[in-house]
């Protein structure tokens, strides 16, 4: 406050003292050129030539500022434009949300050369472009988001192979989708993705090497993995069948069985899967390895159904398998399997009436067990054909309860 009225102080009293010389002496100019004379006071030639000097400096400075792109009125038209463009990019992301995929490029494309980041522009707009099936241009666009943002690779390529996958170009999104996961071997959503392009070009090797990775990451739920596990080993598994039936060598085929039993984690303790390896492993020729492979299951955790394969071994020591089924016999008193398992494996060895008694125990527990049949036929090869015939007929009548009953005379 105090410098201001000090100001206006020392312009009053400049001011009144230039006014004071003014009166004392206006002065005199003349100015002649040929035949012109022009006349005035000293006073009113400097202001000319102040009011001159300025007038020039102002001229100057604005054709200075109309040269030079870095002035502040060319900052000023450009943050102009840069808003106009700002505006027209949130406009397109809105109309992006709300499925008008047209308006939405066309909006995103033009206001994409006057942002700072046209990245999310190229993006959105190539989007736009894929849900309009415009793929070539969709490509077209997303070139453009790489050359304007080459440090943004993977979100780019990301958003190629979700777009790929979309289009049904499974085999090029796996390319993009493995590109993606060495940059990012963690990334969660990349993860899902190759899951799903895998499964659509049935790579269950791949997926199955692919499984520990989804476990230790958490990407699926336990009963999800599991199922994912289980669809892969399954495919595989009919894929060594189908080689088994063109002739090609079982002990290669047997091999390739084993390293991908060895992959599995979870799946391995599966009553279905620890039975259809079992029977692999008989069906390719090495009970050795299924028994060995069915005691060590049997002792760790028990499964009926996987007693029940026991039984169907015929290549391996009998007196030792049946030492075993005894054993569990007194683990699993319940076990009808287990009952029926002993009772074949009494028969290989001849034990007529031990094997009757083990198919006698299974059907006792198990009304349904194949033990039925078994013991049918042991008892017609023994004489007892009576008694075989009113098996067979029990047999008949258990699988015909499950059908409607037939009207019968009086």
């Amino acid at each position: 406050m105090r410098k201001i009225l000090l100001s206006l102080i020392i312009v009053l009293l400049v001011g009144g003292a230039i006014g004071l010389i003014m009166k004392q002496d206006p002065g005199y100019v003349m100015i002649s050129f040929k035949d012109v004379t022009l006349e005035m006071s000293l006073w009113v030639m400097l202001t000319l030539v102040i009011v001159g000097y300025v007038a020039t400096v102002v001229l100057f400075k604005f054709i200075w500022v109309l040269l030079h792109p870095n002035s502040s009125l060319s900052k000023l038209t450009g943050t102009l434009s840069h808003k106009r463009a700002l505006k027209s990019t949130i406009k397109g992301m809105l109309e992006l949300a709300g499925g008008n995929w047209g308006k939405a490029e066309k909006l995103l494309t033009t206001s994409a050369n006057k942002v700072s980041y046209p990245l999310l522009n190229y993006i959105g707009a190539a989007y736009a472009a894929s849900e309009q099936e415009e793929h070539e241009r969709s490509k077209e666009l997303l070139r453009k988001a790489h050359q304007t943002s080459p440090d943004a690779e993977f979100a780019i390529s990301f958003v190629q192979s979700q777009l790929q996958l979309k289009q049904g170009h499974y085999e090029s999104a796996l390319a993009s989708l493995k590109r993606l996961h060495s940059m990012k071997p963690k990334h969660r959503q990349t993860l899902k993705m190759l899951v799903t392009a895998h499964t659509q070009l049935k790579d269950w090797e791949a997926l199955q090497e692919l499984t520990p990775t989804l476990k230790k990451q958490g990407i699926f739920d336990d009963r999800n993995l599991l199922e994912l596990e289980k669809n892969a080993f399954l495919a595989l598994l009919e894929k060594l069948h189908f080689r088994a039936k063109t002739g090609e060598s079982k002990e290669a085929l047997l091999s390739e069985l084993q390293g991908i039993w060895k992959k599995l984690d979870a799946l391995a303790k599966d009553d279905e899967m620890q039975v259809l390896y079992a029977s692999t492993l008989i069906e390719f020729g090495s009970e050795e390895k299924a028994e060995a492979f069915i005691r060590s299951s049997l002792n760790n955790q028990w499964s009926d159904a996987l007693a029940g394969v026991y039984g169907q071994l015929t290549d391996v020591s009998m007196k030792k398998s049946l030492s075993n089924a005894e054993t569990w016999i007194r683990r699993h008193p319940e076990s009808a399997p287990l009952y029926l398992a002993a009772g074949r494996i009494c028969q290989r060895l001849q034990l007529w009436g031990k094997a009757r008694d083990y198919y006698e125990k299974a059907l006792h527990i198990d009304a349904s067990s194949e033990a039925i049949v078994e013991l049918s036929m042991l008892l017609k090869a023994m004489g007892d054909i009576d008694v075989a015939q009113e098996l067979i007929v029990k047999r008949i009548h258990n699988d015909s309860l499950s059908m409607k009953a037939l009207p019968l005379p009086h």
